[in-house]
């Protein structure tokens, strides 16, 4: 993709381009789009792709920095916790309860735009799939099982 971008500015690197202007920079950058749409390697994201993207830069574990989006929440004590992390902690002395409620302080006041509309989205996919779960009654383990059933299945989706 590099070299895409570098070949179109070779071809404009004559013309004398004020970067400056912002009709020059459209220019630019519509050059650079149709080139990288003729050689197949064009994405255009949705909204919805955009806002996964925010939210996924966003979950970093409190502990290590490292990123906890991909992370399977059987490993997790909180999106922003790994479990193997706060189980260190623990051995040096802090409480994974404790941890735990950092993590979500952290967490529900980090209310950048993204973060909020990607949580309300998770719970509304929570809800819906308890919802569909309960519509019989209650599944074998109770009320408790449903809510850990549910949103299990709404950060798969």
């Amino acid at each position: 993709m590099k070299q895409i971008i570098m070949n179109v500015l070779d071809d404009m690197s004559e013309s004398q381009i004020n970067l400056a202007s912002e009709a020059a920079r459209e220019t630019v950058s519509t050059l650079i789009s149709a080139a990288l749409k003729t050689k197949g390697i064009y994405t255009e994201y949705g909204d919805d792709e955009i806002e996964e993207q925010n939210a996924r830069a966003s979950w970093v574990c409190s502990i290590c920095g490292e990123n906890t989006f991909e992370v399977d929440s059987d490993y997790l004590v909180h999106p922003k916790l790994h479990l193997g992390c706060a189980l260190e902690e623990e051995t040096k002395g802090k409480d994974i309860k404790e941890q735990y409620l950092e993590a979500s302080e952290k967490y529900f006041d980090d209310d950048s735009d993204e973060n909020v509309k990607f949580r309300n989205k998770i719970f509304e996919k929570q809800k819906q799939a308890y919802n569909e779960m309960t519509s019989d009654g209650l599944p074998e383990g109770g009320d408790t099982q449903a809510v850990l059933e549910s949103r299990k299945l709404a950060e798969e989706t």
